[in-house]
């Protein structure tokens, strides 16, 4: 399984200048977030222009920078709106997961704010507006309408080429330019789970369960002085009658704590086999065992 630690930047292209909102951005970005199953710890507004979404594993920063250079674009963009996700102390992320975040953040911020390009990790390539659009499944009627526009000052710009070839050139170039997502053949069924409205990230799910049994487990542990001792004492007694059982015990006690509860089980257990075996009837009792079994 494929895991980062390293920071991951994405983001929203806005040619014209935008007076974006933050703090309403980083509130969607959030509910996104928590909609993926994860627990949003704080959302911080740093400032006019950057703010930070914060869970147990992550930090989400969203950032508004002006005048930003894109080799894609002729001029520099008016305003971009980075995504930037990065680990927080030891935690680790599946590069999918990781993706998957930043991937869903985007749609959300996508249908909220009308960007005209998106800009996807590690890569300088400018994905249109509209393809990202069809590509999550959102339609123009869904699509937010554009904030107040800002007028920059004129300047002559050279003649685009084609619409149709500009947008094969930067399919080529987007896919070349990230190979981890695209060498893969279960890439697309896999990013399109991404976009479903149930999903949750499966390893998110794998971990709750894991803290789920491991705390039903600790609930049998014994802290008190006198139950722990009695699960000793009782783990001693059958050890006398039968030596590999109460061994067993013995150790489980001192490898994941005094267990009363066990330790009582076993006990009766081993009482009620020895009792039959004491009395001859042992074979018998087999049987019946077995017809309730088979």
């Amino acid at each position: 399984m494929n895991t980062s630690n390293t920071q991951a930047t994405a983001g929203l292209v806005f040619t014209s200048g935008r007076d974006l909102d933050i703090v309403e951005a980083a509130n969607h970005a959030a509910g996104c977030i928590e909609a993926l199953g994860h627990r949003v710890t704080g959302t911080h507004v740093l400032s006019d222009t950057r703010a930070r979404v914060i869970t147990d594993q992550i930090e989400l920063v969203l950032w508004t920078e002006e005048d930003v250079s894109f080799a894609a674009l002729p001029e520099p963009a008016g305003v971009f709106l980075s995504v930037r996700l990065a680990l927080r102390g030891e935690a680790r992320l599946t590069r999918f997961t990781r993706d998957s975040i930043i991937a869903r953040t985007l749609q959300k911020l996508h249908e909220l704010l009308a960007p005209d390009f998106v800009k996807w990790i590690g890569t300088d390539v400018l994905l249109p507006a509209a393809d990202f659009a069809r590509a999550v499944g959102l339609t123009p009627s869904r699509t937010a309408v554009q904030g107040p526009v800002r007028p920059r000052r004129v300047t002559s710009r050279s003649s685009l080429p084609d619409i149709e070839e500009t947008n094969d050139t930067l399919q080529r170039r987007f896919s070349d330019q990230d190979p981890a997502i695209f060498s893969n053949a279960t890439a697309p069924d896999r990013l399109r789970k991404v976009f479903t409205e149930d999903w949750i990230d499966p390893d998110l799910l794998a971990e709750q369960a894991a803290a789920e049994a491991q705390a039903r487990d600790l609930e049998d542990i014994e802290t008190t002085a006198p139950l722990r001792l009695s699960a000793w004492l009782i783990s001693f007694a059958v050890a006398l009658f039968a030596l590999p059982i109460g061994v067993t015990l013995l150790i489980l006690n001192l490898a994941k704590g005094e267990n009363l509860r066990l330790a009582s089980q076993t006990a009766a257990l081993t009482g009620t086999f020895l009792a039959l075996q004491s009395f001859g009837t042992m074979a018998s009792a087999m049987t019946v065992l077995k017809g309730l079994v088979s």
